[in-house]
C-alpha cells in the first residue's frame, strides 16, 4: 500500500514537471516569434538614413520665419538646408543665400512659392552638396532671383559658386510656375554636373553665358526658356566623357535665345527633336559642336538679321 503511494507520488511529480517544462517551450516560442516580428517590423518601418525633413522658410525682408531650426541652420544672412526633404520657400529675402548641403547621398527638394531673393556679394542659391536637388514652382507662382555684380568668396581658394544659382550636383527644375533669374556676376543657372528643365517658364538674363551644366542641359516636357545672355545661350562643355558634354531640347520644350556668341554649344552632341521650337535672335551660331548634331527639320528657327 505503501508501495503504491509512493508510485503514485512519483508519476504526479513526473507529470508536474512535464507540464512545467511545456508551458516553458511554448513561452520560449512566442517570445522568439514576437522577437522575429519585431525584427521584422523594424527592417519595413524603419528608415536607414536621415529622415525626411518638411520644412518652411518664409522671408521679411532681413527676417525669416524657420519652421525646423533643426533642419535649417542660420548663419548670419546665410540659411543652410542641412537635412534631406522637402523646403517651401516664400515671401523676400533682401539680401541673403540660401545654401544646401546634405549627404551625397540624399535629396533636396526646393519648393518656390512666389518667393523673391536676391544677394549683395554671392549667389541666391547656392547647393554645395547633395545627390541631387530639384528647384519645383509652385503653380501660378512668380519667383525672382538677383546676385551681386561682384562676389566674395569666403575661401580665396575658390571660385564657386560663380551663378545666381549654382549647384554642384544635379539640378532639376520643374513645376506650374515661373522663374526669373538675373544674373549680373557671371553665369544665369550654372551646375557642376547636368541641368535638367522639365517644365515651368524660366527667364533668364546673364552678363555670361545664361545656363550652364557642365555635364549637360536638357530642356524638355512643356518647359518654355527665355534667354537673354552677354555670352553663350545652353552650353555644356565636358570634354573627358563621351556620355556627357550634350545639350538636348526635346518634346514640346520652346526655348528663345538672344545672345553675342552661341545659342547652343556643346562638346559632344546637341539634339533637338521633333515638336520642340528654338528661336535665336541673335548669335554668332546657332549651333557650335565639334561631335554630333541631330536636329529636326524646322526646330531652329533662326532670326539673326
Amino acid at each position: 500500500m505503501k508501495l503504491k503511494k509512493i508510485i503514485l507520488c512519483l508519476t504526479s511529480l513526473v507529470l508536474v514537471i512535464l507540464l512545467a517544462s511545456c508551458q516553458t517551450n511554448e513561452d520560449t516560442d512566442i517570445e522568439s516569434n514576437s522577437t522575429d516580428s519585431s525584427s521584422s517590423n523594424n527592417g519595413q518601418n524603419g528608415n536607414s538614413g536621415t529622415s525626411q525633413a518638411n520644412a518652411s522658410l518664409v522671408f521679411s525682408g532681413m527676417e525669416c520665419e524657420i519652421s525646423d531650426t533643426s533642419a535649417i541652420i542660420q548663419e548670419g544672412k546665410i540659411y543652410k538646408i542641412v537635412k534631406p526633404g522637402t523646403y517651401t520657400i516664400s515671401g523676400t529675402l533682401d539680401d541673403g543665400q540660401i545654401q544646401v548641403e546634405v549627404q551625397k547621398t540624399e535629396a533636396v527638394t526646393l519648393v518656390l512659392d512666389n518667393f523673391t531673393g536676391s544677394c549683395s556679394d554671392s549667389a541666391v542659391i547656392y547647393i554645395i552638396s547633395a545627390d541631387k536637388v530639384d528647384i519645383d514652382l509652385q503653380n501660378d507662382s512668380v519667383n525672382t532671383l538677383t546676385d551681386a555684380s561682384v562676389y566674395v568668396f569666403p575661401d580665396p581658394t575658390t571660385d564657386k559658386p560663380n551663378a545666381c544659382i549654382y549647384s554642384s550636383d544635379d539640378l532639376t527644375i520643374k513645376g506650374g510656375g515661373s522663374l526669373i533669374v538675373n544674373a549680373n556676376y557671371n553665369n544665369g543657372i550654372g551646375c557642376k554636373n547636368d541641368v535638367e528643365i522639365k517644365n515651368g517658364k524660366v527667364t533668364v538674363s546673364a552678363v555670361n553665358n545664361a545656363i550652364k551644366g557642365n555635364d549637360s542641359v536638357t530642356v524638355c516636357g512643356d518647359a518654355e526658356v527665355i534667354i537673354e545672355a552677354a555670352d553663350d545661350g545652353l552650353k555644356a562643355d565636358t570634354i573627358d566623357r563621351s556620355d556627357k558634354g550634350f545639350v538636348r531640347i526635346t518634346e514640346q520644350a520652346k526655348v528663345t535665345v538672344s545672345c553675342t556668341d552661341d545659342a547652343i554649344q556643346a562638346t559632344q552632341n546637341v539634339t533637338v527633336t521633333s515638336g520642340a521650337t528654338v528661336t535665336i535672335k541673335s548669335a554668332s551660331q546657332a549651333v557650335n559642336c565639334d561631335g554630333t548634331v541631330n536636329v529636326d527639320d524646322g526646330c531652329i528657327v533662326n532670326q539673326t538679321p
